[in-house]
């Protein structure tokens, strides 16, 4: 059985998932064990599906930001924060100070 991922980026520069897609063939060898449902970088889903991993990336800077986080999280058993951005705000949530 496959363990399912979703993703979502929030603002920000979108530069983690770059980097995930970056990965190329490394990212193929993964298809075996990993589906990925959700990953908007690479497909066009609108909703959240139900997976085992959610990865968040990017700083909640508004109100569909905010949605979005709480969307994710309703839909999956483990959310990752990847990032400076979804960790510490990043850049993005450096306009929070002003």
């Amino acid at each position: 059985m496959k363990t399912t991922v979703s993703t979502e980026w929030l603002s920000g520069c979108s530069g983690c998932h770059v980097a995930m897609v970056d990965l190329h063939e490394k990212l193929l060898a993964l298809m075996d064990t990993v589906e990925f449902v959700r990953i908007p970088v690479l497909m066009d889903e609108k909703g959240y599906p139900a997976a085992d991993i959610g990865i968040i990336e990017g700083a909640i800077r508004s109100e569909h930001d905010r949605h979005a986080a709480l969307a994710l999280r309703a839909s999956v058993k483990t959310l990752v924060a990847f990032g400076t951005c979804a960790v510490y705000g990043g850049p993005s949530g450096i306009g929070w100070l002003h």
